[in-house]
């Protein structure tokens, strides 16, 4: 699951055919699930290891805090960006996905697929930027139900879903050795007790924030 969060992070090359049309290169990730499955730290950590990156939570955010406000100032009316125009060319990752509301979930649409922003506020018209990759997280109503479609289970219309490449599963099994493993890895860390590996085998978070720039100025030919 980490190595799906790092591999959606390179953006390839946006194309663009001979009518003009574009084709999006970043990839879109929605973690679905159980409480408790640690998609949030998930979330915390894919924002650390990308140098541009913004956190946010959809419970409390408004199309204008995902998007682009317009605020008056000494007289005069001026965009402020949200938090998918200022994650342009980063990740946005977004916990609680399905706490954003009803009303508020159709400005994004144009955000996560044509990655543009159209703007007509307060006598500015004008087009914003959002390439970026969206990394969401939600929890399920109740226990996830695997015979049931994820619009079901996470109450979200399928066409926002279609705008997510990925949507990984995650659930709470019953199992009484796992639960033992996770507890007694809990405890030993919050006791001071969990080594940690040798430095040789991990890299460092300075290192992957290294390596992903780098993926992301390479222009792969096919």
């Amino acid at each position: 699951l980490e190595r799906v969060c790092v591999c959606v992070h390179p953006s390839l090359c946006q194309c663009v055919d001979a009518a003009g049309s574009k084709v999006r290169g970043d990839c879109h990730l929605l973690l679905v699930g159980d409480p408790g499955t640690a998609k949030s730290q998930l979330l915390r950590f894919a924002a650390k290891a990308v140098p541009r990156s913004v956190l946010t939570t959809g419970v409390g955010s408004t199309s204008a805090g995902l998007t682009v406000s317009a605020a008056k100032v000494e007289g005069e009316w001026q965009l402020e960006s949200g938090a998918l125009v200022l994650s342009d060319g980063g990740v946005c990752c977004i916990d609680e996905f399905s706490g954003i509301r009803e009303c508020d979930r159709g400005s994004i649409h144009e955000a996560m697929e044509q990655q543009t922003l159209s703007v007509a506020k307060a006598g500015m018209v004008c087009k914003l930027n959002t390439r970026c990759t969206v990394l969401a997280a939600t929890n399920s109503k109740g226990q996830y139900d695997q015979e049931q479609p994820v619009s079901v289970n996470v109450a979200m219309a399928t066409p926002l879903l279609s705008r997510f490449d990925l949507i990984l599963v995650l659930m709470d099994t019953h199992n009484e050795e796992m639960d033992e493993i996770v507890s007694s890895f809990v405890l030993n860390k919050s006791l001071g007790g969990l080594q940690c590996c040798s430095s040789g085998k991990l890299w460092s978070l300075r290192k992957l924030q290294a390596y992903l720039f780098h993926v992301r100025s390479l222009t792969p030919v096919m």
